[in-house]
């Protein structure tokens, strides 16, 4: 839903969006990992505690579903970006499986029918149960405050708006630097249209997504104090990597896909402490497995790695 538009002095074009299908997903981004999430935990606590097994399968559902961003992250956001959510449902329900694929490609995963059908079912599920009341609650809200962000970023202007967003998103004089776990850079010269939205779910997150010379900034809107402390995986990632034995392990992982077996004859120790390392690995999420056979397989995620720092500055700064 767009409440306003104007062109600012560079010619840029700046729609000020309210977009429930991006809020709730982005809702489920957070059950999918709540202990991540400090400034919504509270929330994701109370529907847990009214919806345990939907929540449970929310977070079962997180790796298929890039942690539920896959909409949002995808080509096709362009043309679900302003659907109200039951249309929005309505559209996914009637893709067929290999247009589901095409939308999750840039994960590097695929779906079959059954994964499909479970992630479809149970955004409807989480639509009917819970979030349709709580986007009741939450739209006039947002709706006020980006009202109120219009008023600063018309007074400011686009770019001085965007540079108070987030301490990771740096403006400069003809470009502007995202920084995440990489750096991605975007020329303001490229750049025709930018969404301009404010989420409750966001934080701590830096989230902009670039389409074809557009950009969507989004602000995040408080709504809970922060709870205090380090999220749990955060420390497990650390502990997970603060032993000579599990960094050799990883060593070996990244040059490729290695069973038990291989991995305990080439450090000549037994299976049974290769398998207790690479349990501690797992529950870190620092590796994944399959079965091969008879054999269980282990890859190590190296995209974990590229993220700690970007994890470590977002954790410090809650």
């Amino acid at each position: 839903m767009i409440l306003d538009t104007y062109e600012d002095s560079d010619n840029t074009e700046v729609l000020f969006s309210y977009l429930p299908a991006w809020e709730m997903f982005f809702s489920m981004h957070v059950l999918a990992d709540w202990d991540h999430h400090m400034y919504r935990r509270r929330w994701a606590e109370r529907i847990y505690g009214k919806e345990p097994k939907l929540v449970e399968r929310i977070a079962g559902l997180g790796e298929i579903t890039d942690k539920w961003n896959f909409v949002i992250d995808a080509p096709w956001w362009g043309q679900i970006r302003q659907m109200e959510i039951g249309e929005m449902l309505s559209f996914l329900q009637k893709k067929n499986i290999y247009q589901w694929n095409e939308m999750i490609g840039y994960t590097g995963r695929k779906m079959d029918i059954a994964a499909r059908d479970a992630v479809v079912r149970t955004l409807k599920e989480y639509y009917e149960r819970i979030f349709e009341r709580e986007e009741r609650l939450l739209r006039p809200y947002l709706t006020r405050i980006l009202k109120k962000e219009e008023e600063r970023c018309r007074k400011l202007g686009i770019w001085q708006w965007c540079s108070g967003i987030h301490p990771r998103l740096l403006v400069e004089e003809d470009r502007i630097i995202y920084l995440k776990n990489r750096e991605y850079c975007y020329e303001k010269s490229q750049i025709r249209r930018i969404y301009v939205m404010v989420s409750s779910f966001v934080n701590p997150h830096l989230w902009m997504y670039k389409g074809e010379g557009e950009l969507e900034m989004v602000k995040a809107v408080l709504v809970e104090q922060a709870q205090d402390g380090v999220p749990e995986k955060c420390v497990l990632v650390f502990k997970a990597l603060g032993d000579t034995t599990r960094l050799n392990i990883v060593k070996l992982l990244m040059q490729g896909t290695l069973t038990t077996q291989e991995l305990a004859q080439k450090m000549g120790i037994s299976e049974a402490g290769v398998s207790r390392h690479l349990r501690v690995l797992n529950q870190a999420g620092l590796v994944s497995k399959s079965m091969k056979g008879h054999f269980v397989e282990y890859n190590f995620l190296t995209e974990m790695i590229d993220f700690i720092p970007y994890t470590f500055y977002e954790t410090m700064m809650l």
